[in-house]
């Protein structure tokens, strides 16, 4: 079975901090655009906050109200663009991690990670009617057959996942690739 063969260990490695450095500066193994780092939850609570409480901190200096209160307005208006900052920066470094763990993953399978890929590999595979995207893929060999999985987001909107083994193929749910279960799931679609 093929994934068998395959090494999942740096989807849970914990990178060394020069190595995610060296990554970062974009000397990795992926090709493809930049990943957009999606705002958290947090970070867009604590943005509302400082943009409310620096309003209101605003509004209150110019109606000449208690200079403490003014103080206490700006403390919170700066506690929120520290918060802010903070979450931006978790965020970034965990999808920075997450990036680096698949392309490592592929690099030490023999595949090759890309992101927003543009044609599929196997000639004259449609993926959907319209102009989608792929969003992730990864391609190769293992264990000698062709292998060719990934996420692709239909012309309508809708994502779906597809796995290519020799000539065969399927599309199926979307994946998590960072989910070591999720390749298990992918080689056993058409390992049947």
């Amino acid at each position: 079975m093929l994934s068998a063969v395959l090494d999942l260990e740096p989807l849970s490695a914990r990178p060394s901090p020069s190595e995610l450095r060296a990554y970062r500066r974009g000397r990795g193994r992926v090709t493809g655009p930049p990943v957009r780092v999606r705002p958290c939850l947090g970070g867009v609570s604590y943005t509302a906050l400082m943009a409310a409480s620096g309003s209101a901190t605003a509004l209150l200096a110019f109606w000449g109200a208690n200079p403490r209160a003014v103080l206490l307005g700006s403390l919170l208006a700066a506690g929120s663009a520290v918060g802010a900052v903070l979450c931006a920066r978790a965020t970034s470094i965990r999808t920075c991690l997450r990036e680096y763990r698949l392309a490592a993953m592929a690099a030490r399978n023999g595949l090759v990670y890309e992101r927003g890929a543009t044609t599929p590999s196997v000639p004259g595979l449609q993926y959907s009617d319209g102009a989608g995207r792929p969003l992730r893929r990864f391609c190769g060999e293992v264990a000698g057959v062709p292998v060719e999985a990934g996420n692709f987001r239909h012309a309508s909107g809708v994502v779906s996942g597809y796995v290519i083994v020799g000539t065969r193929f399927e599309i199926v749910a979307p994946f998590d690739f960072a989910e070591p279960g999720e390749w298990y799931r992918a080689l056993r679609v058409l390992g049947r």
